[in-house]
């Protein structure tokens, strides 16, 4: 069989495959060949870049570059930053990446005019699919006819931020589905995903000769430092033979810092430096921005007193503001302050995850993981805390990528801690006792079965802090009534709600029906009901007969894959039916 996996990254991409068959070791396989790059860099990285011309796309990756600066063409850019949830996106700081306006909001890049973010992520999968085809038939013998045997059965992993959920995965799955990756009929089998961070681990293990420091009981942690999220997850180490076992031992932590905001600090720097002058205009800005993100931002380590910042020709000179044939000259402290903000959260953060628990080991990857400055930053800060910074020197590798695969390889699932409450509607009999009840009392109405009930009641699911192993499911018992029996035996829908707080609400409205500001949807679960006729009789009530429906709505959230099911009792006999999943909507 194969399995092709897929890392989209804010800034840069890469995809991995394995082709599994008796008698062979499994073995990771990186895409290095790409348009638009010389082969003889070697790397699996691409800009995740596409160039759209009246709504189709007509560049990708590398060859997109070109177009960044042509009007007549319209660059998707940073077009991940679209799909984060708003639990990402609150802080209990404003965001200090401001521009001049004194705005403190961060612009995410808007998409190209009729483009959605579907058709964004499948212009762009499709393209990844391509390359990785034409990569497979060079480089296994007989690779067309394998290509072409298995196409229909291949696995494709993707990777994800540890912030995002299924409301995210289904704007994957659909894109998937469009690029021609998987059928809809296949979707749900063979595409699978995996944090970007727990494909870091595989990657880290597999490449930092992890027998000298992984032992059974070792805590260590995982910080993922990328374009637009830094995700840092704490693992238990359990068992290493004959396979790795990994526990999350806490929530893990993910938020919106990475080196995108490193760059949109010396961008709005670079325009207040240069305010008032030629060199302030967007053109230039433009080239300065592309020579500090493709090595300035990577060198500075804040040791060296002076950088310069390669943008133009030898004819650009203004001394005044430190522009000398093309080189613009920075000193440590100019360069250390676009970086300041984004360290700064990533390391408040990492003392939060760390908090309380003594950590041995501290496995750095991601993109802007390869910063000099930021490494250098968390070694001071850990080492305080006799815990070892790990990292792997194979920075032309994108470690999601390839870890993606070893995953899989290894089919291992980690246990994982959950990061927000789940719960769904419910509507709780009035209770006098209960003060919360009581503060909703000209809220209660009296049903056909002549209970006092309260509208908006939040039935938990699974708290914050639950830990989930691979098979993880719950059971949530139902009733629904009415004098109409047709009305029972409907297609009925039922939410099931996030909660991004720390503690868990009793209702999912205030006083006033307001919808509370921490609550999203997360999906519907679309049932039909009328398989549930045989199990119902009449019943007597203050208002004439009526129906009574009891029935167990059981969800699995376990995976990476959310899956419910209807339940009920006929005859003594448990009976199942389907559910329908609709992703709720990303805002």
């Amino acid at each position: 069989m194969v399995a092709l996996a897929f890392d989209i990254g804010t800034t840069s991409s890469a995809v991995s495959y394995t082709y599994l068959y008796p008698g062979d070791y499994a073995r990771a396989n990186v895409v290095t060949k790409w348009p638009g790059q010389p082969e003889s860099v070697g790397s699996s990285k691409i800009p995740t870049l596409l160039a759209y011309r009246n709504g189709q796309c007509k560049a990708v990756g590398a060859e997109a570059l070109e177009h960044v600066d042509d009007s007549y063409y319209d660059v998707a850019k940073w077009f991940k930053l679209h799909l984060h949830p708003p639990s990402m996106k609150r802080s209990s700081q404003p965001p200090p990446y401001g521009g001049l306006s004194g705005d403190s909001s961060f612009e995410i890049p808007p998409l190209p005019p009729s483009v959605t973010i579907e058709q964004v992520y499948a212009d762009f999968m499709r393209y990844l699919m391509a390359n990785v085809e034409r990569s497979f038939e060079q480089s296994i013998p007989n690779g067309a006819a394998i290509w072409k045997r298995l196409r229909d059965i291949m696995v494709v992993v993707l990777t994800t931020p540890n912030g995002w959920d299924f409301t995210q995965q289904a704007v994957l799955r659909e894109a998937a589905v469009k690029a021609g990756l998987v059928s809809e009929e296949k979707a749900y089998d063979l595409l699978e995903f995996v944090t970007e961070g727990e494909a870091s681990v595989h990657y880290v293990l597999a490449y930092s000769r992890s027998k000298t420091w992984l032992a059974v009981d070792t805590l260590f942690a995982v910080i993922d430092a990328g374009g637009s999220t830094v995700d840092s997850t704490l693992y238990d180490c359990k068992l290493i033979e004959p396979k790795v076992v990994l526990e999350e031992a806490c929530e893990s932590e993910c938020i919106q810092a990475g080196g995108v905001f490193v760059d949109r600090a010396a961008e709005a720097m670079f325009k207040q430096k240069l305010t008032g002058t030629k060199y302030g205009e967007d053109d230039y800005i433009t080239g300065m921005m592309e020579a500090f993100e493709s090595r300035t931002k990577r060198l500075f380590d804040g040791e060296v007193t002076s950088y310069a910042v390669n943008f133009g020709t030898t004819r650009d000179n203004d001394r005044p503001n430190g522009i000398i044939k093309g080189k613009l000259s920075l000193t440590k402290t100019e360069i250390g302050s676009t970086f300041e903000d984004v360290i700064k959260r990533i390391m408040d953060s990492c003392l939060g995850l760390l908090q309380g628990r003594k950590v041995k080991y501290i496995l750095l990857v991601g993109g802007f993981g390869e910063s000099a400055y930021l490494r250098k930053k968390l070694t001071e800060l850990f080492e305080s805390q006799s815990a070892v910074v790990v990292t792997v020197e194979e920075q032309t590798k994108k470690a999601a990528a390839e870890g993606a695969v070893i995953w899989y390889i290894k089919q291992s699932v980690a246990a994982r801690i959950a990061r927000t409450t789940f719960g769904m509607e419910l509507t709780p009999v009035f209770d006098p006792e209960d003060w919360k009840h009581r503060e909703r009392r000209l809220l209660a109405f009296m049903d056909v079965d002549g209970s006092l009930t309260i509208p908006d009641g939040f039935g938990v699911l699974i708290r914050k802090g639950t830990r989930m192993e691979s098979d993880f499911s719950v059971q949530k018992e139902f009733h629904r009534i009415s004098q109409s029996l047709p009305d029972l035996l409907q297609v009925v829908e039922y939410t099931i709600f996030v909660y991004d707080g720390d503690e868990v609400p009793w209702w999912i409205t205030d006083i006033k029906g307001k919808r509370l500001p921490q609550l999203r949807d997360l999906c519907k679960l679309k049932a039909d009901m009328s398989n549930l006729q045989g199990s119902l009789q009449p019943h007597k009530g203050p208002q004439g007969p009526y129906y009574m429906a009891d029935f167990t709505v059981s969800i699995r959230l376990g995976g990476t894959k959310l899956e419910a099911r209807l339940q009920w009792e006929e005859d003594g006999i448990l009976r199942e039916g389907p559910i329908t999943i609709i992703p709720g909507n990303l805002t």
